[in-house]
């Protein structure tokens, strides 16, 4: 595992609105020789869930109906970050975490018939870095991108999956700030 598959990464409160990731909240769900991919979870789309399956022939119960958008590569990979105790065909566990990831027809149709994991958030697009590029974002030395235009820190249920919108970025902010106090002291 790499040092920052399983993290979140937070949008620095100085990051310039005219910036894609602006208030953004990301996690990281793999990071290795061929780059980083993460999920966008606090950007809500404009289509729901029920449109999407409805087009696959499922349907979908009222209720949660909210897709994300996990980022602007690859917009119609659908993608759904869940915890670990439910499991479909495609799923990946996120090492040393207590969440996966799975993309595959049958999790909406477990899903459709109430199979559905304790909590999940399910996205289109992924965030997606080079090899070594989110690294230099990080240390502030990407071109195009400020120096410290990105937090990071450990993900909780809450982050992940309660809170949403401005209102999830300043809890993850705030997660990320006592966590680097912590590591202090």
């Amino acid at each position: 595992m790499s040092e920052y598959e399983g993290k979140l990464l937070v949008a620095h409160p100085g990051l310039e609105k005219k910036d894609f990731f602006y208030r953004s909240v990301i996690f990281i769900y793999q990071d290795g020789p061929d780059g980083t991919l993460g999920l966008v979870l606090n950007k809500q789309s404009e289509i729901s869930i029920k449109e999407v399956l409805y087009d696959k022939g499922i349907l979908w119960p009222d209720g949660i109906n909210r897709i994300y958008a996990g980022g602007p590569v690859n917009k119609s990979a659908l993608i759904m970050i869940h915890t670990d105790e439910w499991q479909s065909t495609n799923t990946h566990f996120i090492p040393n975490t207590t969440y996966g990831v799975s993309s595959d027809e049958l999790m909406f149709m477990k899903m459709s018939d109430g199979n559905q994991p304790v909590y999940w958030k399910m996205t289109m697009g992924v965030a997606a870095w080079q090899p070594g590029q989110l690294q230099l974002e990080l240390n502030g030395k990407f071109p195009y991108k400020a120096e410290n235009s990105w937090l990071l820190c450990d993900p909780n249920d809450a982050t992940m999956f309660v809170y949403d919108g401005d209102e999830l970025w300043v809890k993850a902010t705030e997660l990320a700030s006592q966590q680097m106090i912590n590591s202090f002291f």
